[in-house]
């Protein structure tokens, strides 16, 4: 039995491109959470898209605040903004806060994405006004999801230890 000698097969350039390109692209696919940027990062695509359920639910003021003339005490009126905003502060929020840090599921305790982000967009929308009212915790929707006092209140702390460092 003769064993044929293997011939050298040499790759052209599209050939070693194509597989430069292969690699780099499972490369891209497998590198660290930390590392992937907000496309390429699928779960971040995921809570963005379930803020926009949470938003919508609790009417939250959308993009770019409204400049308005204020007077200040002072008795000069300066431009300043006015509500809106929200959602793109609880979108900053959501991009930059690990989740896993925020609640962690354990024992019986169910750590959904939903239930953080409608806390994130709770806490958001109290920082603008501490009083608003028509968030209550028998709220259908905040129930439905899972939040309670003591997981917003969980939360909220984490979020402002985190916000301030």
């Amino acid at each position: 039995m003769d064993l044929k000698k293997r011939k050298h097969i040499f790759l052209d350039d599209k050939a070693k491109i194509d597989r430069m390109a292969n690699k780099i692209k499972k490369y891209e696919k497998f590198k660290p959470y930390s590392q992937k940027t907000a496309d390429e990062d699928f779960r971040l695509q995921e809570k963005i898209a379930q803020l926009s359920i949470v938003a919508s639910n609790f009417m939250m003021t959308g993009h770019s605040p409204t400049l308005v003339l204020t007077k200040r005490e002072e008795g000069d009126e300066v431009q300043l903004p006015v509500g809106g905003g929200q959602k793109d502060r609880a979108r900053e929020i959501i991009s930059k806060v690990d989740f896993r840090k925020l609640y962690r599921g354990g024992k019986g305790r169910k750590a959904d994405p939903l239930m953080i982000i409608t806390a994130i967009c709770m806490y958001v929308m109290r920082q603008d006004n501490p009083k608003r009212g028509d968030i209550k915790y028998s709220n259908d929707f905040i129930r439905n999801v899972g939040v309670t006092k003591e997981i917003y209140g969980h939360i909220s702390e984490k979020l402002d230890s985190c916000l301030k460092s």
